[in-house]
């Protein structure tokens, strides 16, 4: 319970923030429209897409015009659109028997790619996007420009100008069959009865691999290594192919068990990881994910697998680390190990942890990891915990994590409370152990403000001084279960799942680039942003820009919650707690998006009006 000291102070900055914000009725900006919108999302480079009886529109942040407007996809569906993670591209999938495909850049507002423009015959019969080049490759029959016959091929585009690059002719008896790669000026393609080589700059063929029906390529630019990749079932062959001429290395192929779900080029060997799910192919065993992973060194010369013995794992792994002496790797379901390259156990035996491994962290003592029940640091050479006593808590759904960087230690919120860890000696203190948050929530957030620790959730924020104790909560009840409760709540998060997943597919990126294994959520925006630098594209700047501008934004929190003239979303400061400003809206059935970044609301009033409204004013 907080003393009075403290209920009194929470009143009197209650009070201050009901004087200090202003509730919104009249919108920033109006965007009108001829046809009905029929339904709205929010990309991740904070462009809103809209659907209208007129075109595919697009608003960006601030604008008061309609930033773009494409007519000629107007009727296209929610359900036909594929973002590419971590770009400005949004790929219309195609549609019945049809497979007109269509990519467009929705910071720019244009169409980068259209089968149908390209002459396509019927669209494409598969396409695959390929990084870090932001090319899309596609198969088919192509026209050329001013012949009358369709003939097979491959074609390259740049998504960046969206010119064509080359096509490289392919014949009808052999399609591309999975995904190809790029290594220098050369583009490799697995097709049904071969792999071939191309020169990118002249389309020319230099080498063709005796390797059928592969499924996927993957190119080593370091060591000048191209590798192919064929599901057989559940398992999967790969093979080894001379990056100069096309020799087979490994003819045979080297047969796993599984299918992979990582790859990772060590001096060594080629490190791969599979999964082998219960149930084989039952599409119900994927869907739960139940089985166990298997790992796999193959022999650079040979294939042949260097272990004799795999590691024994009893669970799908989601952690997998290359270090100078081996390799790690944690389980799901608990667990964590280590083998040196010869397949040998670094460690006397493998380390008992609680499920759902969230972070495993190299901190200046050892390895972090924290799970849904423990955290400890681990003595990477020996597999034992440095200071001999693990932290060990109630089972939690939600375990949250940060580092404090001016006092040198580790936070863990979980269901006992918020926990201190020192990196250094290994101590740890319950310095909270009173987190009742309304609504029957627990925090989903944690971070460190000037003025103390922030936990937060969908519908709390609650500030701790550094020590642990209370300086004031926030809470805002949910709006109920309502179909706008539930599109509001979406959206709220939309954004920042959006960009949560797209950050992850540059962690290999990251780490490669010296970026520390754990650091803050701001500063791992910062890290992404950068990441951009290298792009010299108008979109990918803009993109840099909104990822620079989390940290500007990071001082706001957004509340979706109830009021008495109906439902409101509530900006809150994160160091104060005070309300900065509120809009209700009366519609009962209304269709929102919210970019918490840029600090705007977006919703259809009546008729086929668009509404934006300014949170930051």
């Amino acid at each position: 319970m907080r003393n009075l000291k403290q209920i009194v102070m929470l009143i009197m900055v209650l009070l201050l923030a009901h004087t200090g914000w202003t509730q919104k009725t009249t919108p920033d900006y109006q965007y009108a429209f001829d046809g009905q919108v029929k339904w709205l999302m929010l990309h991740e480079s904070g462009t809103l897409l809209a659907s209208t009886g007129e075109a595919l529109a697009g608003i960006r942040p601030n604008s008061s015009e309609v930033s773009f407007k494409l007519e000629r996809l107007k009727r296209v569906k929610e359900e036909h659109l594929e973002f590419v993670p971590n770009t400005p591209y949004v790929i219309i999938k195609p549609r019945g028997i049809f497979m007109h495909t269509v990519v467009i850049d929705v910071v720019k507002g244009k169409i980068v790619f259209d089968s149908k423009a390209e002459n396509w015959q019927n669209g494409v019969t598969s396409r695959y996007f390929l990084y870090p080049e932001m090319m899309i490759v596609v198969n088919g029959m192509h026209k050329e420009e001013g012949l009358g016959n369709y003939t097979a091929g491959v074609g390259m585009y740049d998504l960046k100008t969206g010119k064509l690059v080359k096509i490289f002719e392919r014949k009808g008896t052999n399609p591309m069959t999975g995904e190809p790669d790029i290594l220098g000026d050369d583009i490799i393609i697995p097709g049904l009865k071969n792999v071939e080589c191309y020169s990118i700059s002249s389309g020319a063929v230099k080498w063709t691999a005796d390797v059928k029906n592969a499924t996927s390529i993957v190119t080593n630019e370091a060591s000048k290594e191209v590798y192919a990749f064929r599901s057989k079932g559940d398992n999967t062959v790969v093979y080894k192919i001379n990056a100069d001429n096309g020799a087979s290395l490994w003819p045979e192929g080297n047969k796993i068990k599984g299918v992979i779900s990582t790859i990772e080029f060590t001096q060594q060997g080629l490190a791969i990881v599979t999964n082998i799910l219960s149930g084989g192919s039952k599409l119900a065993s994927k869907l739960k994910g139940s089985g166990t992973s298997k790992v796999y060194l193959l022999d650079l010369n040979s294939g042949a697998d260097l272990w004799d013995k795999s590691p024994k794992t009893k669970g799908i792994i989601n952690h997998f680390y290359v270090e100078d002496d081996g390799i790690i790797f944690g389980v799901s379901d608990g667990g964590i190990n280590k083998i040196a390259f010869d397949g040998t156990p670094r460690w006397k035996k493998p380390l008992k942890t609680g499920p759902g491994i969230q972070i495993m962290a190299t901190v200046p003592k050892g390895l972090l990891y924290i799970s849904e029940t423990d955290a400890d640091i681990i003595d990477m050479t020996t597999g034992e915990s440095v200071f001999g006593k693990a932290i060990k808590y109630k089972r939690s759904a939600s375990v949250v994590s940060t580092y404090d960087s001016k006092m040198d230690r580790f936070l863990i919120s979980c269901k006992d409370g918020v926990y201190e860890v020192d990196g250094n000696n290994g101590e740890y203190n319950l310095i909270a152990n009173d987190i009742t948050f309304g609504g029957k929530e627990d925090p989903t957030g944690i971070e460190v403000r000037a003025g103390g620790i922030l936990l937060t959730s969908d519908q709390n924020l609650e500030m701790l001084d550094f020590q642990g104790g209370a300086n004031w909560d926030v809470y805002h009840r949910a709006p109920g279960k309502s179909a706008f409760g539930a599109i509001l709540m979406g959206a709220l998060t939309a954004t920042s799942m959006a960009m949560g997943s797209a950050h992850a597919a540059r962690a290999g990126y990251m780490k490669g680039a010296g970026v520390p294994a754990y650091h803050s959520a701001v500063q791992r925006e910062e890290d992404a942003a950068d990441a951009y630098a290298a792009i010299a594209d108008a979109a990918f700047q803009e993109m840099m820009k909104r990822f620079k501008a989390t940290k500007a934004t990071a001082n706001s929190s957004f509340i979706l919650t109830k009021v008495d003239e109906g439902v409101a979303l509530v900006k809150v400061d994160k160091d104060s707690g005070e309300t900065m400003n509120e809009i209700v809206i009366e519609d009962k059935d209304p269709m929102y998006e919210v970019d918490d970044i840029a600090g705007f609301l977006y919703f259809k009033d009546k008729g086929n009006n668009i509404s934006a409204y300014d949170l930051n004013k």
